[in-house]
């Protein structure tokens, strides 16, 4: 399938979506004071658990693929070009992710432990007991408790 769009729409096209999807990121971190959407946005952006997930690996992997294509051209410069772009995919992912990782590793500890699991991550959120509020949906006292959605769930299964 042939696009219509020049190159320099295609480009600005693709732009525009990417640019949308950093301002959703950067809108989901910052539109609250708490530590868990700041977490929960970086480690989109990287996750030493799954480097090869998130909007760096994404960036990475266009640098790359341009870097393997580029290697085409006949030209003696291009040796060059080859080693500054393959410097630049690493410095995306090494350095920028090193430094976003020992962030994550300074915020972790501020991150609310889960009642069930007992582990800190973004997902715990502040809520009535799911527990006593099935059992008893009409009383107005339940303890508020910190879980994350599979202990809640389990918490809610269990009445």
């Amino acid at each position: 399938m042939t696009s219509r769009l020049t190159l320099q729409q295609e480009i600005d096209a693709a732009i525009a979506i990417v640019r949308v999807g950093l301002d959703r990121l950067r809108d989901a971190a910052t539109r609250t004071e708490d530590i868990a959407p700041h977490t929960a946005v970086l480690r989109a952006l990287y996750d030493s658990q799954a480097p090869d997930n998130g909007v760096l690996a994404a960036v990475g992997d266009v640098i790359g693929t341009i870097t393997v294509s580029i290697t085409e051209v006949d030209d003696e410069r291009i040796d060059r070009v080859v080693e500054l772009l393959d410097e630049a995919q690493a410095y995306n992912q090494d350095s920028t992710g090193e430094r976003i990782y020992r962030a994550l590793e300074l915020m972790a500890p501020l991150l609310p432990r889960c009642g069930g699991c007992g582990e800190q991550k973004p997902d715990v959120k502040a809520m009535k007991d799911p527990f006593t509020e099935a059992l008893y949906p009409e009383a107005n006292d339940h303890e508020t408790v910190h879980l994350c959605p599979p202990c809640a769930t389990a918490r809610f299964e269990e009445s």
